[in-house]
């Protein structure tokens, strides 16, 4: 009752805030920075970054929760570390969290001449976990994030996996077989309108979140800008998946950490 009270202040709070923004002339991207800025203080989490095999920034969200296992929540395809703010919030008072931006997304570096293969990424992810090296860790992937999730445990130690959504093992008949290349490249490339954005939403929430126009037009300009560099990571993660799919499904039968699997 008083976590749902709590719930019902914050949307109070952060909806009266972005009305205010709204009608004072401001941005959607002030609004929006805004609004996550009020969740990341919920979720008690500091942004940092940090540099990876020479010039390579990596920026992420950290708690300061001292706790036996670390939580390290790896976001899925064109998505960010902003992602995990409501699960952060959830776990956060329980577990220390890190929540990166991957090579190529959020506010880390984005070189368009860069592999991002899943085996890259994945190796770029132990980079910059060595920072961390201390810690038990918890990898927890949303779908692209989980096959990267999958390429990690399977070279380097982890405490246990949790996997949601994820890509990288090989189903009788598979979203991407379902929807075909086509498909899927109308859905989540060149996403440049805001009618385009709410049909990407839908597919990727049960329940989209509300979010107003004016946000959600600064959303799609951001999303626009990193279109080019959207088709060549998907063609990157589309190659591994067709040519690495039977070789993962294998490989995570050498995993025998604690897995647990969320669909």
């Amino acid at each position: 009752m008083e976590k749902n009270m709590d719930n019902n202040i914050v949307f109070i709070v952060l909806t009266v805030a972005v009305t205010l923004l709204f009608f004072t002339g401001c941005s959607g991207k002030r609004a929006y920075k805004v609004a996550i800025g009020f969740q990341k203080y919920q979720a008690n989490l500091t942004q940092k970054e940090t540099t990876i095999l020479g010039d390579l920034k990596m920026v992420y969200l950290e708690n300061d929760v001292q706790s036996d296992k670390t939580l390290v929540l790896i976001h899925g395809f064109g998505a960010n570390k902003e992602n995990w703010l409501y699960l952060a919030k959830e776990l956060g008072d329980r577990y220390h969290i890190i929540a990166p931006d991957l090579v190529g997304d959020g506010e880390s570096s984005k070189p368009m001449d860069l592999d991002y293969s899943i085996e890259n990424q994945a190796k770029m992810l132990h980079e910059f976990l060595l920072n961390f090296r201390d810690k038990n860790l918890v990898l927890v992937g949303n779908s692209q994030g989980g096959h990267i999730a999958l390429e990690y445990a399977y070279k380097h130690r982890v405490d246990a996996l949790v996997l949601i959504n994820a890509q990288g093992i090989k189903v009788e008949e598979s979203v991407m077989d379902k929807l075909g290349r086509e498909k899927l490249e109308e859905m989540y490339l060149n996403v440049c309108t805001v009618d385009k954005m709410k049909k990407m939403m839908e597919i990727g929430f049960s329940k989209p979140p509300y979010v107003p126009d004016f946000i959600l037009k600064y959303l799609t300009e951001e999303k626009c800008k990193v279109s080019k560099l959207d088709r060549i990571k998907y063609e990157a993660v589309l190659d591994d998946n067709l040519s690495l799919l039977n070789d993962m499904t294998l490989k995570s039968q050498e995993i025998t950490v604690p897995t647990l699997i969320i669909w």
